[in-house]
């Protein structure tokens, strides 16, 4: 035999449904957004890049190109930045320089205290005799030798009379642009009216290596939308006898506003 439900316990699950149905259908009551305050903004601020990248070490590994395919680079450690050159051809790495040493006579010299994991650069030159290391700090070219412990500061190559590239319609001289020494020390490659020129770093004798470069379409432009600057994108091969870089071309790009939100008329 089969048990059937009976009308009244079927009318009953019929009026279940129904009250199911018609509470499904009722509108639900919008949430307000929680109020966000400046503290919120400030703790989220501590999870971005700039605040977390320091607790990372080793994370970054940029070589810097030396004479005999040998090349340097700045290794982040959790007790601060260390300098080496490797030689593959000997299988060795060393430290690049005496970081004490630098720190030392830097300090003294700057009037200022550093230590020999905190040096204030991140990238060096090596000179002609492969001992003498020089670097900006804050627009200013610093000259040091770790073997003689003593550092010398020179006023930048933007500013001193062998870095005045000529005169502006005014007659106030103009200073050279930025440059990028190539591996062996000869050579500075530098952006000049759109184009890419080459110094030589012992005579200062110039040559320009491209004649296309226009106003928008340039090369080894440091321009990535939100970086501007003079400096020349590009990097030279080993041996210091090639240059890699591109020409941007930006002529049909439109220009990116930022506008406040003010009260009244907003501000280009």
């Amino acid at each position: 035999m089969h048990n059937f439900p009976s009308l009244r316990s079927g009318a009953s699950r019929c009026l279940t449904l129904a009250t199911v149905a018609a509470a499904a259908a009722a509108p639900i009551p919008a949430q307000q957004p929680a109020a966000v305050a400046a503290a919120d903004y400030a703790r989220a601020e501590r999870f971005l890049a700039p605040a977390v990248s320091p607790l990372v070490s080793g994370a970054r590994i940029t070589p810097g190109w030396l004479a005999g395919d040998r090349f340097w680079y700045a290794n982040s450690t959790a007790a601060g930045i260390e300098f080496i050159v490797v030689d593959p051809a000997r299988g060795t790495r060393t430290a690049a320089f005496d970081q004490a040493r630098v720190a030392s006579a830097l300090s003294a010299a700057a009037g200022k205290s550093y230590d020999a994991l905190h040096l204030p650069f991140r990238s060096f030159e090596f000179g002609a005799d492969g001992q003498v290391i020089t670097f900006t700090i804050e627009k200013r070219r610093w000259s040091c030798n770790p073997k003689t412990g003593r550092c010398d500061a020179a006023v930048d190559d933007r500013e001193s009379a062998s870095g005045v590239r000529g005169t502006n319609a005014a007659g106030t001289p103009t200073a050279a642009p930025p440059s990028v020494v190539s591996p062996d020390g000869q050579r500075a490659a530098f952006i000049r009216d759109y184009n890419l020129w080459v110094r030589d770093v012992a005579s200062g004798r110039e040559s320009q290596l491209t004649r296309d470069g226009i106003k928008d379409y340039g090369y080894a432009t440091d321009n990535a939308g939100w970086i501007q600057s003079d400096d020349a994108i590009l990097l030279w091969s080993p041996d210091s006898r090639k240059i890699a870089t591109f020409q941007q071309d930006q002529r049909n790009v439109g220009e990116m506003y930022l506008v406040p939100t003010v009260v009244g008329h907003p501000v280009l």
